[in-house]
C-alpha cells in the first residue's frame, strides 16, 4: 500500500510539473507588437492598444495580428474591428 502511495504521488508531482510548463510555453498575442491588415494588402504597426486604437467587437474579422518568428507570417491576434482614436 505504501507503494501505490508513492507512486500517487510521483505520478501528482510530474503531472503538476508538466501542465505548468505547458501553460507557460507560449507568450500572449497581446504581449507581442501588433499590426493591422491595410486595404492594400501589406500590414503596418498599430501602435497601442486603447491610446491610438480599440478593437470594436466583430464577428467576421480580424482587428489586429502578430508576427509569427518561427514561420514568418502574420496570424490573428484579436478579432473586431480596429477604430483609430488619433
Amino acid at each position: 500500500m505504501k507503494k501505490l502511495k508513492i507512486v500517487f504521488l510521483v505520478l501528482a508531482i510530474g503531472g503538476s510539473i508538466s501542465a505548468s510548463l505547458a501553460t507557460s510555453s507560449k507568450a500572449p498575442c497581446s504581449s507581442l507588437p501588433q499590426y493591422y491588415l491595410a486595404s492594400d494588402g501589406n500590414y503596418y504597426p498599430a501602435g497601442v492598444e486603447g491610446y491610438d486604437f480599440v478593437c470594436e467587437w466583430d464577428h467576421f474579422s480580424n482587428c489586429t495580428y502578430y508576427y509569427d518568428e518561427a514561420n514568418q507570417i502574420f496570424r490573428p491576434c484579436k478579432a473586431g474591428k480596429i477604430l483609430w482614436l488619433r
